[in-house]
Order: C-alpha cells, then sequence, then structure tokens
C-alpha cells in the first residue's frame, strides 16, 4: 500500500493544516479542528457513496482514514479536542 492510498497521507494533510492554525488561541484551533473532523468524515462517506456498494457502511479502512486528518492537526497544533460522535463511534 503506497503513501498516497491509506491514512499516513491523511495524516501529513492533516498535520501541515495543524501549523497553520498556530496563529489561532487554543479554543479556536479546537473549533477548527472538530470542523475537520466533520468535514472529513463527511469525504469519506461521500466516498462511500460513490464505490461499487454504496448501501454498506463505511470500512475500517474508510475511518481510519477520515481520523487521520483530525490525528494529525492535533498532533501539530498541540491541543486534542475530542472527536466528535456522531460521526465517529465513541
Amino acid at each position: 500500500m503506497g503513501f498516497f492510498t491509506d491514512w499516513r497521507s491523511h495524516y501529513a494533510v492533516g498535520y501541515a493544516y495543524g501549523m497553520t492554525l498556530s496563529i489561532l488561541s487554543d479554543v479556536g484551533a479546537a473549533a477548527k479542528i472538530v470542523a475537520l473532523d466533520l468535514w472529513a468524515y463527511e469525504r469519506e462517506w461521500q466516498q462511500n457513496l460513490e464505490g461499487e456498494n454504496p448501501n454498506d457502511p463505511m470500512s475500517d479502512k474508510q475511518i481510519q482514514e477520515a481520523k487521520a486528518w483530525g490525528l494529525g492537526a492535533r498532533k501539530a497544533r498541540g491541543v486534542n479536542p475530542p472527536q466528535p460522535s456522531p460521526p465517529y463511534p465513541a
């Protein structure tokens, strides 16, 4: 599996996004990260709907990829707001 086809690329882009949040307060950065979580989940869900089996739930791989965006941003910014549930299971 290559870098651009798994969660590592999502994490790297999330990390880069998190670095841009350094000018915001912790509260502001946390809000942006939660918004990123929601966007990433929606992005993976849309990809799921465009796949061969749109009625199937998202796979573990898709959920891992969606979560990787926010995990990278959290690591880069140094704040760790809880991931929203829903969409992610608690």
